[in-house]
């Protein structure tokens, strides 16, 4: 299971174990059986038939009913598996710059100071969520540049994880005091995004998300190579020819372009990409090449389930993907420091 594959394209010979490819077709495999499950189930029934024609031919007796059910139910899974993945390989980018495996777009502020840019342009001017997502990348890269200029001063271990944390917290009470401000109307709309939302997920929202993954996505297939020096140290990094500084500026850069467009269409979603690079830690190499994609399909599958367990568990009410993401998240969160402590101190 563990045999190195080689993928031969030209000059290129990319190494895979073959335990690497048996992970990803399982994770395929899993995300197309969530895929269907969640255009089936919902607050409205859906016959297993009628999904199977809707699916195949769109001439049956109830298309129009079918078809306008879809409307709502595919976008809001392409949001979910799209936004997954770039939140997971958000996080990753985050874990190496910042040498710690809890590091997070929510942890460390990020996801935070997007959202409150986003929603200081929603309340002041009517933009479109295209230039909400522009803002929100302004906006985290100012409390990524804040929070680690910070992390530095504190010369602590885990004083990423502290300052990002203290940000975080300071910046949703901003957020919570300027919704409040603008009246009861206006902090019921917000509220919902604000917690972590695939509500209001529409074709638009998808086009938006693949647009930006698009333009990132010649990076992110670049990133293993500066990932894997800095894996080995700053100062390892520094005697092969890395700049390790610039990398850092680099992969801050990268992250917080990653999780802006999310923040835009579905609000802050914390811990997904913490469970997901732990997961996919847990089934295949520590390699970038293989930990990256992987991690990328695990936030997919995670946040998918996410909403879809928030919109069919608890029926009547309907629960925000982010709420389940952040209650799975912290106890994640909990096992994985308890993990790491009994590893220091067996």
């Amino acid at each position: 299971m563990n045999r190195t594959l080689y993928l031969k394209a030209g000059p290129l010979h990319l190494p895979f174990r073959q335990r690497f490819i048996f992970v990803l077709i399982t994770m395929l495999a899993a995300i197309l059986l969530c895929i269907l499950l969640a255009l089936w189930q919902g607050t409205q029934h859906v016959s297993l038939t009628a999904l199977a024609q809707w699916l195949y031919s769109s001439t049956h007796q109830d298309a129009h009913e079918i078809d306008t059910l879809m409307q709502l139910r595919l976008p809001r899974v392409l949001v979910a598996l799209i936004a997954g993945a770039l939140i997971a390989a958000s996080a990753y980018l985050l874990q190496v710059v910042s040498t710690n495996k809890l590091a997070d777009p929510g942890l460390l502020g990020i996801s935070q100071g997007s959202n409150a840019a986003i929603i200081l342009s929603a309340m002041f001017m009517t933009t479109s969520t295209s230039f909400q997502a522009l803002g929100g990348l302004v906006g985290g890269l100012l409390v990524g540049a804040f929070v680690t200029t910070l992390a530095a001063r504190l010369r602590n271990a885990n004083g990423l994880i502290l300052a990002g944390l203290a940000v975080s917290i300071t910046l949703g009470a901003f957020v919570e005091i300027m919704m409040v401000s603008g009246g009861i109307t206006q902090f019921s709309r917000y509220l919902s995004w604000s917690h972590g939302s695939l509500d209001a997920a529409s074709f638009s929202d998808v086009t938006l998300l693949l647009c930006w993954a698009g333009l990132l996505c010649p990076l992110l297939l670049a990133a293993p190579r500066l990932i894997s020096p800095m894996l080995l140290g700053n100062t390892q990094a520094a005697a092969i020819g890395i700049n390790p500084k610039q990398v850092q500026v680099i992969m801050i850069l990268l992250a917080t372009s990653l999780v802006a467009p999310v923040v835009a269409v579905a609000g802050p979603l914390s811990f997904i990409g913490l469970i997901a690079t732990h997961l996919a830690r847990r089934v295949v190499s520590p390699h970038p090449g293989e930990l990256l994609p992987t991690a990328m399909l695990c936030g997919a599958l995670l946040l998918l389930l996410a909403d879809l367990a928030g919109r069919t568990l608890f029926l009547p009410l309907v629960i925000p993907a982010g709420l389940l993401a952040s209650i799975g998240g912290v106890t994640g969160f909990l096992i994985i420091s308890r993990m790491r402590r009994k590893k220091r101190h067996p």
